[in-house]
């Protein structure tokens, strides 16, 4: 057992959802049933980008799309050049580091600069001796890579300025409601 928000923003990403589930193939999924012009645009934009990457390159770039979701609860009026510009600055970053040379590129945005912070935090976490524990820099730039050149795709066709952020939305299955989720302080995942 799971809670809702969990099922709508984790299920096939995070969690490992049984396929006799309801809300995977229900009323409640998020589905594109009936609309395949979606699909085919939806697919387009992002997998082409990631038929290149390992499995764990592709785990780190599904990681990055519900990440940058989650950003996106927070940060209501955040667009795709926004984004755009931050990935671009910490793939830089990334890149730069694969080469021996630490040096943090900065966006020339403020609010860019801002949300590459955030994006950080995905890719961090801390161990049980509290030590800082983060993906193998290869890694990262490929799935860093692949993000980037989705979005710069989807920035070329001059569609809504959230057209990749809408993308993502429905690709994680969670599309953003209209207001945030009010904050708990539960844990999200309901044992029985």
């Amino acid at each position: 057992m799971i809670c809702a928000h969990c099922c709508g923003t984790k299920r096939l990403v995070e969690i490992d959802c049984p396929q006799s589930c309801v809300y995977l193939t229900g009323a409640h999924a998020p589905a594109w049933e009936g609309r395949e012009t979606e699909k085919r645009r939806d697919a387009r934009r992002v997998l082409p980008y990631m038929q290149e990457l390992s499995e764990p390159q592709a785990r780190l770039f599904f990681l990055t799309l519900v990440g940058v979701q989650a950003i996106r609860a927070r940060r209501p009026d955040l667009e795709d050049t926004l984004l755009a510009e931050a990935i671009a600055a910490l793939r830089r970053t990334v890149e730069t580091r694969t080469r021996g040379v630490l040096y943090e590129h900065q966006a020339q945005d403020a609010r860019a600069q801002g949300l590459i912070m955030d994006l950080r935090q995905i890719f961090e976490s801390k161990d049980e001796a509290g030590r800082v524990v983060a993906p193998e820099d290869r890694d990262l730039l490929a799935a860093l890579s692949a993000v980037d050149a989705g979005l710069r795709q989807t920035l070329e066709e001059r569609e809504a300025p959230t057209a990749f952020l809408d993308t993502t939305a429905r690709l994680v299955g969670r599309m953003q409601a209209s207001a945030p989720a009010p904050e708990t302080k539960r844990p999200l995942i309901v044992e029985p």
